[in-house]
């Protein structure tokens, strides 16, 4: 049964409003679940629909504990079900989630607090479709930078269409878009194609972990890459960076040119058309980056 899409809006606008603390995926194996005040149980730190579509007159579930895990004791099921006039995907989230039951319009608002840089999403799923639908597994690392809809620091997605009958091994490469440090990830789990949901399609998933290969990490405490802002002609950096390479990306991740830092650390920026830029420097294993407003 195909129906009107259940998440418009899902995968194109991530909204920031709230934030929890945590380097790591929280409750990464589903292991932890806990009752909610409508008496269905759901993972701790992830959000679902199950608070919108397990209330009268509905009362179904679209994601559940189950034993059929392939690490530990539980992993999630998601299971895309008719609500309603609709189809409604399983699915979780870092996020909180919110949905007009009757207009079918959702939200996605925060995540968690993160400034790594993993280099792929790794996961255990199986995924039972019917016809002609498919999973989709999404993560966005994010920064806020004082606005309200966030810039974009990196994503690894992917959408799958065969049958699973066993838990299958699936790692995502993380796309990096820009220089910017990431302030916030979320990463989200759904049972059916979002824009063309199929009732029935099943998907279990299970043990969300990051992996890091690059050892570079960002700079957390200690010196910092300043240089005033903004800046026409030539910017000064800091002498601590001395002999390392400077490299200039455009804001949406274009890389422009490197400029290897000898000693006098003036940086020639006349040849840059006026916008925003991102600086970055690698030193010692570890990346600083700023932004650059040319006049």
């Amino acid at each position: 049964m195909r129906t009107r899409s259940f998440l418009p809006i899902l995968f194109f606008i991530l909204y920031v409003n709230a934030l929890s603390f945590s380097q790591n995926i929280p409750n990464n194996s589903f292991e932890t679940w806990y009752t909610a005040a409508e008496g269905h149980e759901d993972p701790e730190s992830w959000s679902t629909a199950n608070p919108t579509t397990n209330v009268m007159p509905i009362y179904v579930l679209t994601t559940e504990k189950t034993t059929d895990a392939y690490d530990g004791s539980f992993a999630a099921k998601l299971t895309s079900q008719t609500v309603l006039t609709f189809v409604a995907p399983g699915f979780v989230t870092l996020g909180d989630f919110d949905i007009d039951i009757w207009t079918q319009e959702t939200s996605i608002t925060g995540g968690i607090e993160y400034n790594l840089y993993p280099d792929k999403l790794n996961l255990y799923y199986k995924y039972l479709p019917q016809a002609g639908d498919n999973f989709r597994i999404g993560m966005w690392m994010l920064r806020v930078d004082g606005f309200e809809v966030p810039d974009t620091v990196a994503t690894a997605l992917y959408d799958g269409t065969e049958e699973q009958t066993e838990y299958t091994y699936l790692s995502i490469p993380v796309e990096y878009r820009n220089g910017f440090e990431p302030e916030i990830l979320n990463i989200i789990g759904v049972s059916s194609n979002p824009d063309n949901p199929v009732a029935g399609s099943v998907l279990y998933i299970d043990k969300f972990e990051l992996e890091y290969s690059t050892g570079i990490i960002h700079n957390q405490e200690g010196e910092k890459l300043e240089f005033a802002n903004p800046a026409k002609n030539f910017i000064l950096i800091n002498d601590y960076f001395t002999g390392s390479e400077l490299n200039i990306y455009t804001i949406n991740g274009q890389f422009i040119k490197s400029i290897f830092l000898r000693g006098d650390n003036s940086v020639n920026i006349a040849d840059l058309s006026s916008g925003i830029y991102i600086i970055s420097i690698i030193k010692d294993g570890i990346i600083h980056s700023q932004k650059l407003v040319k006049e």
